[in-house]
């Protein structure tokens, strides 16, 4: 069965939410960072990414750079840009893109369901990536970023969810991108522990964040050896996450680029392929079904 656990989230203060909210830290460049949050010395980047604090020749895999990030997490929590909830909850985080709203559980997962494949993946994990988001995890001793799950709807659960959504949220904001961002806090024990035994005997899948879950699950071993008396309630056992409906997800096209064909001219490699696939001319540049693929 699935474990989700309520809790204690550290967040953004009254009013900093626009400020603080940052992209995923591997979806831009350097540059692009330091032109987004250069002046802003509230975006969580300087945490994600904090060589953009350091010398720009600064290697973005060194000890210094997680150390930075660490530094600069601790100082927006004693400042109070970043808020530690007294008591634990769960929390419901919104999307609303292009005028379609999806709304995920923001919950902690546990490392055990992953080595379990209770949480089932659907991809590879690089080994240098994995290394990275594990030093950062370590070093930051904070999950900086959810791992992205999806879970089968039904009536429970959507009842669940359509009754906790009657609270007001704690942040309502569009970000530059035109997104919208919606956060509810949901205390009350009784809709936490129901929505915690709604999931019992389900299954969840990985949509977004392999390298940050086997991340976590690597350093949540790492702190099981160092702690051999580990009870299993302690916070490296599990890792952040946010989880969405099948029913309300849209998952946007992934694409790959063909930079080098080796020598090969396009009808050659159109002919390596139908060795593989069955490669028919249909002009769709988007598949149209799922288990199919189109290339441009």
């Amino acid at each position: 069965m699935a474990k989700l656990r309520a809790f204690r989230a550290v967040r953004p203060g009254k009013s900093l939410e626009k400020k603080i909210a940052a992209l995923p830290y591997d979806v831009v460049s350097f540059d692009e960072v330091v032109e987004i949050a250069g002046n802003n010395p509230c975006s969580f980047f300087h945490v994600t990414r904090a060589e953009m604090d350091l010398d720009p020749k600064t290697d973005p895999y060194t000890d210094e750079v997680y150390k930075k990030g660490r530094e600069n997490l601790d100082k927006f929590v004693e400042e109070g840009s970043l808020v530690q909830d007294e008591k634990a909850a769960l929390y419901l985080y919104s999307q609303v893109m292009n005028g379609q709203m999806q709304t995920g559980i923001v919950a902690c997962a546990s490392i055990d369901d992953y080595m379990n494949n209770i949480i089932k993946k659907h991809e590879f994990t690089r080994e240098d990536k994995e290394n990275d988001r594990t030093r950062h995890l370590d070093i930051l001793d904070a999950n900086t970023g959810p791992v992205f799950l999806i879970y089968r709807n039904d009536s429970e659960k959507s009842s669940l969810i359509a009754e906790a959504m009657k609270k007001d949220p704690v942040y309502d904001f569009e970000a530059d991108d035109g997104i919208r961002h919606i956060v509810r806090v949901i205390e009350d024990e009784s809709v936490i522990s129901n929505l915690e035994k709604a999931f019992d005997g389900d299954d969840l899948y990985i949509a977004d964040g392999h390298h940050r879950a086997a991340s976590a699950v690597r350093v949540g071993n790492m702190r099981r050896e160092a702690n051999p008396s580990y009870t299993g309630d302690e916070e490296f056992n599990s890792f952040l996450s946010v989880i969405f409906p099948d029913d309300e997800l849209r998952i946007l096209a992934y694409n790959r680029v063909v930079k080098d064909l080796y020598g090969m001219d396009g009808e050659t490699f159109i002919s390596a392929l139908d060795k593989d696939f069955t490669v028919e001319q249909n002009n769709m540049k988007i598949p149209a079904s799922s288990g199919s693929f189109s290339m441009y």
